[in-house]
């Protein structure tokens, strides 16, 4: 999901003319977008023309809690007695911890 750096969010408001779901609104003369209601489309992403909406993976308040773009490497175990592989596709997008 795309983040604001609110401190440097200039209020020009394209960002929320291009959303399609109205997950952008405006408080205090910042953008704000509503996590619940975002696609993940990346629109507000190329039209911001101050490059202030990032993708989550440059969010500093997310830094360290996982790897990022699905590192993970499935699930051991293969339900009836059987031993799984491990090995995991790892192209789930998202926070996830990967281990």
């Amino acid at each position: 999901m795309p983040w604001i750096k609110t401190n440097e969010c200039k209020g020009c408001a394209k960002c929320i003319s291009v959303c399609p779901v109205n997950a952008i609104s405006m408080i205090d003369s910042k953008a704000v977008i509503d996590q619940k209601k975002c696609i993940n489309c990346g629109a507000c992403l190329t039209v911001c023309p101050f490059d202030i909406i990032r993708p989550n993976s440059e969010n500093p308040e997310l830094k360290g809690l996982g790897n990022g773009r699905g590192g993970g490497r499935g699930r051991t175990g293969g339900g009836l007695g059987g031993q799984g592989s491990g090995l995991g596709n790892g192209g789930g997008r998202g926070m996830g911890r990967g281990r």
